[in-house]
C-alpha cells in the first residue's frame, strides 16, 4: 500500500467526524422535554457551543501547530469526540453537564477540521492534492449522514441512546493510529513544499480565503435555516419534505466530491471555481425563494450542496498554494475560523438585512443571501484572485488528478 493511500485512509476516516456536532440534533425536542425547566434557546446551545469551541481550537492550533506532532492532534480529535459524546449516555442528568460535553465534542471537531487539511497538504503529493481535497468533501457529507440518520434511529429508544452515535469515534481513532504517520511539523515530507515558493509572512491571501469560506457558509446556513420556513409556512409540505430537501443538498455535496477532480481538469474552470461555486449557490437561493414546489426546491438544494463542496474543496487548496509550508497550519486555522463564523453570524446578518430592506420573510432571507453570494463572486472574477494564485504556483494542466 502506497504512502498516499495510507494517508488518505487515515485522513478520510478522520473527516467522518467533521460534522460530529450534528449527532445530537435528532433529539433536541426530546431533550427539551426531559429538561422542561430550561428554555428552547438553552437546549439549542447544544449545537451552537461546538462551533464556538471549534473557533477557540482553531486559534490554539494556529499558535501551537508547529510545536506538536501532527499525529497527536489527529488522535486528540476522535478522543475528544468520543469523550464528550459518550459521557452523557452514562451521566446525562443535567443540561449543564450536556452543554459541557457539547463543548468537548466541539474541541474534537476543531482538531479534526484543522488537522485534516494540513495532513492532506503535507502527506499527499501536490499532483494529487486538489483531487484529494475534493474527495475529502465526500466523507464530510458521509459523516453528516451517519450522525443525523443513525443518530435519529438511536433516538427512537430515548435521547440518551442518541449519544451512542459517538461510538463511531472509536474505529476512527484506531484507523488514525494505524494509518497516520508520526512526524514532527519541522520534518514534514519534502513534497509538502508549496509550489509558490517560500514567504516570510502569512500575507493577506489566507484572510481573503477565510472571507470566501465565511461567505459560503453564511449563505448555506441561510438555506438550512429557511428551508423549513419556506416549505411549512408556504404550505408546500411537512417536516418530512424538509428532511428530503436537506438530504438532497447532502447528495449534491457528495456528487461534487466525486466529479470535481474531472471538472477542474479544465484550467479556465479551475481558475474561477470559487466564483462559479458562489454563483451556483446564489442561483440556488433565488430558486429557493420563488420555488412553487418541493421538487423545485430539491433541484435548488442539490446545486446549493454542490456549491458548498466546491468551497470546502477549493479554499484549502488555494491556501496550500499561497503560503510557505510552515505557515500552512496557521493559514488553515484562519480558514476554519472563517467557516465557523459564517454559520454563526448567518442568522443575525441575513435576517437583519432582510428585515431592514425587505419584509424579513424566509424568501427575503434567501434573496439577501443570494445577493451576498453574487457580490463576492463578482469581486473574485474582477480581481482574478484564485487564477493568479494558481498561475503563480505554476500548476501544470491536470495537476489535480
Amino acid at each position: 500500500m502506497s504512502k498516499d493511500t495510507k494517508a488518505r485512509i487515515g485522513i478520510f476516516s478522520l473527516t467522518l467526524l467533521s460534522m460530529a456536532s450534528l449527532g445530537i440534533t435528532p433529539s433536541i425536542a426530546l431533550i427539551m422535554a426531559a429538561f422542561p425547566e430550561s428554555s428552547a434557546t438553552e437546549v439549542q446551545q447544544l449545537t451552537a457551543i461546538p462551533n464556538l469551541v471549534a473557533i477557540v481550537m482553531a486559534l490554539l492550533f494556529s499558535v501551537g501547530a508547529n510545536k506538536i506532532p501532527r499525529k497527536v492532534v489527529a488522535l486528540a480529535g476522535p478522543i475528544f469526540v468520543a469523550l464528550g459524546g459518550l459521557l452523557p449516555y452514562f451521566f446525562g442528568n443535567s443540561l449543564s453537564f450536556l452543554l459541557v460535553c457539547s463543548g468537548i465534542v466541539g474541541a474534537g471537531v476543531g482538531c479534526v477540521s484543522n488537522i485534516t487539511q494540513v495532513l492532506i497538504t503535507e502527506l499527499v503529493s501536490p499532483e494529487k492534492r486538489q483531487a484529494t481535497m475534493a474527495q475529502n468533501v465526500i466523507f464530510v457529507n458521509i459523516g453528516a449522514i451517519i450522525m443525523t440518520t443513525c443518530g435519529g434511529m438511536l433516538a427512537a429508544g430515548g435521547w440518551k441512546n442518541n449519544y451512542l452515535i459517538y461510538l463511531v469515534a472509536v474505529p476512527v481513532l484506531l484507523l488514525v493510529a494505524v494509518f497516520i504517520p508520526f512526524y514532527r511539523p519541522d520534518a514534514a515530507p519534502a513534497d509538502a513544499a508549496a509550489p509558490a515558493g517560500p514567504k516570510l509572512s502569512l500575507g493577506v491571501k489566507p484572510f481573503i480565503v477565510a472571507g470566501i469560506i465565511l461567505t459560503v457558509n453564511c449563505v448555506y446556513s441561510a438555506f438550512a435555516n429557511n428551508a423549513s420556513i419556506l416549505i411549512i409556512n408556504g404550505g408546500l409540505g411537512d417536516s418530512g419534505a424538509v428532511g428530503i430537501v436537506n438530504s438532497v443538498s447532502t447528495i449534491g455535496g457528495m456528487v461534487a466530491g466525486v466529479i470535481l477532480g474531472k471538472i477542474l481538469e479544465n484550467r479556465t474552470i479551475q481558475r474561477m471555481s470559487l466564483a462559479l461555486g458562489l454563483i451556483l449557490m446564489g442561483a440556488g437561493m433565488v430558486t429557493m425563494a420563488f420555488a412553487p414546489s418541493v421538487a423545485v426546491m430539491c433541484v435548488a438544494a442539490f446545486f446549493i450542496g454542490f456549491a458548498l463542496s466546491i468551497g470546502f474543496a477549493q479554499c484549502p487548496f488555494v491556501i496550500s498554494l499561497s503560503v510557505a509550508p510552515m505557515l500552512i497550519p496557521t493559514a488553515i486555522s484562519m480558514y476554519s475560523i472563517g467557516s465557523s463564523l459564517g454559520g454563526t453570524i448567518s442568522p443575525t446578518l441575513i435576517n437583519g438585512i432582510a428585515g431592514s430592506l425587505l419584509s424579513g420573510s424566509g424568501a427575503d432571507c434567501c434573496l439577501v443571501a443570494a445577493g451576498i453570494a453574487f457580490v463576492v463572486a463578482a469581486a473574485l472574477l474582477v480581481t482574478g484572485f484564485q487564477g493568479r494564485i494558481i498561475d503563480n504556483a505554476a500548476l501544470p494542466q491536470g495537476a489535480q488528478e
